[in-house]
């Protein structure tokens, strides 16, 4: 297996990662440039511009905001078990919830079905489950604080956000529904996704406004403060 590294800042990658989980950089790795060649006519688009808005709507299905600005702030080991993955304020994640982005990962990178036999590929899975975990935990923890906030998202932005995604892939409503169920998402799950995406947007750009702090500084305030207990196995 080859070992990769981000271009970035170095930090060791498992196959198919398409965000670094250390600095939240996009990672242009073999694996997915062979998937982005893999994609249908109607899914390629007419250049670069399009495979990034391609990459974007992944992301949002995988659980975009958190992934993007995932920092690695939260190095907790997985431990016990159960079906409780972590407590984040008092709020639950559940296993099946990590379990569930982990087999959309694997079917998106084209893994779908492929067992881990060797310690490599039982490492990256492991590897690649804390990531999922800790970005569900970062997101738990800016989805409560911004309705602490009372941020709220009126449905026209959400409409315009993904007319604007539509219009950057090049593709018809139909077209874009089937990318979407090809993905393992409905269009009403699309149309939340944005709105919480969009509602953490809103939270960061007014949390580092309000404090004059840059947005890593900002996040890592707002981690340190959250009460975090990691319990999956």
């Amino acid at each position: 297996m080859e070992n990769l590294e981000c271009p970035q800042c170095g930090n060791a990658l498992a196959n198919g990662v398409a965000v670094c989980g250390a600095c939240g950089k996009e990672v242009q790795n073999k694996e997915v440039k062979d998937n982005e060649s893999a994609l249908p006519p109607q899914e390629k688009g007419p250049g670069r511009k399009n495979l990034y808005a391609i990459l974007a709507v992944l992301l949002v299905v995988l659980g975009g905001a958190a992934l993007l600005i995932f920092t690695g702030l939260l190095p907790n080991p997985l431990k016990g078990g159960g079906s409780t993955a972590a407590i984040v304020n008092g709020e639950k994640i559940s296993t099946a919830e990590v379990d569930q982005k982990f087999d959309l990962y694997r079917k998106m990178s084209g893994k779908s079905g492929q067992p881990d036999s060797t310690p490599e590929a039982k490492a990256a899975a492991a590897g690649l489950r804390m990531q999922i975990l800790n970005a569900l935990i970062q997101e738990k923890i800016l989805v409560t604080e911004a309705a602490k906030e009372k941020i709220t998202v009126p449905p026209q932005e959400v409409a315009d956000r993904i007319a604007a995604i539509k219009k950057s892939m090049n593709i018809s409503d139909a077209d874009f529904e089937a990318f979407l169920k090809n993905h393992g998402m409905a269009p009403a799950n699309f149309e939340k996704r944005i709105e919480k995406d969009l509602r953490i947007s809103k939270l960061v750009a007014k949390g580092t406004q309000e404090k004059g702090l840059t947005r890593d500084a900002w996040l890592a305030e707002l981690f340190k403060r959250a009460k975090v207990e990691i319990l999956a196995k």
